[in-house]
């Protein structure tokens, strides 16, 4: 039987209300978990949310999704990362970001609006928007598996380009995957922190995963294979440990 339950899988298909069946582990019994923190010399980086943008992009797919379907954006509003960079080189590098599908939230109307183009051809009303969610939360096994979980394998490159060796770990199945990273530094000035804004994308597709795309009325309504992540992180300085 294949599995139906995927990245993100049924919130992108607007507001169907199908349980999706539980994602295989890995053979370790992956789970978003603790990462080890370097101690040493080097620079330790906590992420900051409020300079962040982390957002999952989906898109509607079959013969019936350009009349009804609906494009969707999901963001975390609160997450927690660390950043762990050498004083030389990037060879060692090592952080984490978790983020509690709790925390996603779903096209709110002001991302659509900037986001414009399609997404902003209809709008969604607040009852569709609260069933999709619940249906988020209900394919990613939330309830066993309530993280989401980044963690940094390797780091090469030099700024502003780094590339970045990631291990995903989601409803307790962990892929790890290669990602183009563009990066710039800002000193401290005045009441602002030194920061790295680190953006990055990432496209997923569910087949890598071994796993099938949602569909109804045998593939009328669907959701597209693909699915970007989108991200913008900012990392503060995080403060020395006693």
């Amino acid at each position: 039987m294949k599995r139906r339950a995927a990245l993100l899988l049924l919130p992108l298909a607007g507001c169907s209300s199908v349980p999706a069946p539980r994602v295989g582990t890995d053979p370790g019994g992956a789970t978003a978990r603790p990462v080890p923190q370097p101690n040493g010399e080097g620079q330790r980086w906590r992420a900051d949310p409020g300079r962040s943008q982390l957002r999952i992009v989906a898109f509607r797919g079959g013969s019936l999704g350009e009349r009804v379907g609906h494009h969707h954006i999901l963001q975390a509003e609160r997450f927690e990362g660390w950043l762990w960079l050498p004083p030389r080189g990037l060879a060692g590098a090592s952080g984490a970001l978790r983020v509690p599908l709790a925390e996603l939230e779903l096209d709110h109307p002001a991302w659509r609006a900037e986001a414009g183009g399609e997404f902003n051809e209809r709008p969604l009303d607040d009852a569709a928007r609260a069933a999709t969610r619940r249906n988020l939360l209900l394919a990613l096994q939330a309830n066993t598996h309530p993280d989401v979980q980044l963690d940094l394998l390797d780091l090469a490159g030099a700024a502003p380009w780094w590339v970045a060796t990631v291990s995903l770990t989601l409803a307790g199945q962990r892929q790890n995957y290669r990602v183009a990273l563009h990066v710039r530094h800002s000193p401290a000035t005045g009441e602002a922190p030194e920061i790295w804004r680190m953006e990055g994308r990432l496209a997923l597709r569910h087949q890598d995963h071994g796993l099938q795309a949602f569909s109804l009325l045998g593939g009328l309504l669907a959701v597209q294979d693909t699915v970007v992540l989108d991200w913008t992180l900012s990392w503060v300085p995080a403060p020395e440990r006693p």
